[in-house]
């Protein structure tokens, strides 16, 4: 199980492989828990078959301390009803389709947990048979999950103390109050468990470091390569960006794009005029207008003061009316240092047409931004 401690936005989410990550995660965790549940199985199918092993062993010695009937009602029938029992709950959690995987995680391992109980309450005067209680907790560690091992811990002490402490079983039992002996095995094997406790949170510990290191390494990778292609100057993405972009939506079928390619009018004159640095002011609040409609759109930093706008399942006239804001918005951008400039933008647009060329794709678009450019502040659809 995987607590994702990252804080992920969607881009991020939808751009790298971390759900793909997480999700074979899920994958191995409902392995583990097919496998947990058919290890339930099978313990209480071997524990039967012990038991019928030893019942005729200690039938044909004299080791029988009671009638056949009474031994078989004790250390057969009854154990394996409940141990049956246990397992009949658990298939019908396992199949059911509304109680949620965690919830069977929980019911499949306090089950075992059950098990465990009714086979040490019956052997009880085997000290070592606690160990089973052991397995129940260790079972726990792999599905990663603090809870899920606490609640198997506690119930598994819980259960060891009652067996102990209150019920006898069987008539050669000790009681702990009255032997020194078995007072120092309960205690040895209270002290055992929380040891195989601590060794699973200890291990949980670990093994969420390691699964959480791979998520946190492909999120690095995936800024990483964002960082290099994203436009210093404007925060927008750069060339790069675009160039990958035009990759991932060449062979695409049955999917919308439209693309357009805007700059600003006269910008070598106002390079010229007021200087660099003033043109880069320009193409920053440019930038800021760009960023301020893209909800429908990607901005790219093509180079220079030309950027393309990749827009995605609309139609022309939605795109054509998103770029007329443009203009409006950026006919009333105020440069403090340049009062008495008015920045002006011309745009041409071109429709991706299914196995398209990109080259052909672009070229159409800077054809249209061509006849654009040549009325100023204009609009131009290929």
């Amino acid at each position: 199980m995987i607590r994702n401690k990252m804080i992920l936005n969607p881009e991020e989410r939808k751009a790298t492989n971390i759900d793909e990550i997480v999700k074979e995660y899920a994958k191995i965790d409902e392995g583990w828990l097919r496998f947990h549940y058919k290890l339930s199985i099978w313990l209480v199918v071997f524990a039967f078959m012990i038991e019928c092993l030893l019942s005729i062993m200690i039938v044909q010695t004299d080791l029988l301390s009671t009638t056949v009937p009474v031994y078989i009602w004790r250390y057969i029938a009854v154990p394996s009803g409940m141990n049956l029992l246990c397992i009949g709950i658990a298939a019908v959690v396992m199949r059911s389709q509304r109680i949620s995987h965690q919830l069977k995680m929980y019911t499949i391992s306090l089950l075992l947990v059950a098990v465990a109980f009714v086979l040490f309450t019956v052997h009880t005067i085997f000290v070592s048979s606690y160990f089973i209680f052991a397995i129940a907790i260790m079972l726990t560690a792999a599905y990663t999950c603090y809870k899920v091992t606490a609640v198997a811990t506690a119930a598994s002490i819980i259960g060891f103390a009652v067996s102990e402490i209150f019920i006898v079983w069987d008539s050669e039992k000790s009681i702990i109050f009255n032997s020194a002996l078995r007072l120092g095995d309960f205690l040895v094997g209270l002290f055992i468990l929380l040891a195989f406790s601590f060794i699973c949170m200890v291990f949980i510990h670990y093994q969420r470091k390691k699964n959480l290191a791979s998520i946190q390494l492909e999120l690095e990778r995936f800024r990483l390569e964002k960082k290099l292609e994203i436009d210093e100057m404007t925060g927008v993405n750069n060339r790069a960006a675009f160039l990958r972009s035009l990759k991932k939506i060449e062979g695409a079928a049955g999917e919308k794009y439209i693309l357009a390619i805007v700059d600003i009018d006269n910008f070598k004159k106002i390079n010229d005029t007021w200087g660099h640095y003033s043109g880069d002011e320009c193409i920053i609040q440019f930038s800021k207008v760009l960023k301020d409609n893209s909800e429908k759109y990607t901005t790219y930093r093509y180079g220079g003061d030309e950027f393309c706008l990749i827009f995605q399942d609309i139609g022309i006239a939605e795109a054509e009316e998103i770029c007329r804001r443009i203009q409006e918005q950026l006919n009333k951008v105020d440069i403090k240092k340049l009062p008495d400039l008015n920045l002006t933008t011309s745009i041409g647009m071109a429709v991706y047409i299914d196995e398209m060329e990109m080259s052909e794709w672009f070229g159409c678009a800077d054809l249209a931004l061509y006849q654009a450019k040549e009325v100023r502040n204009a609009i131009r659809i290929y």
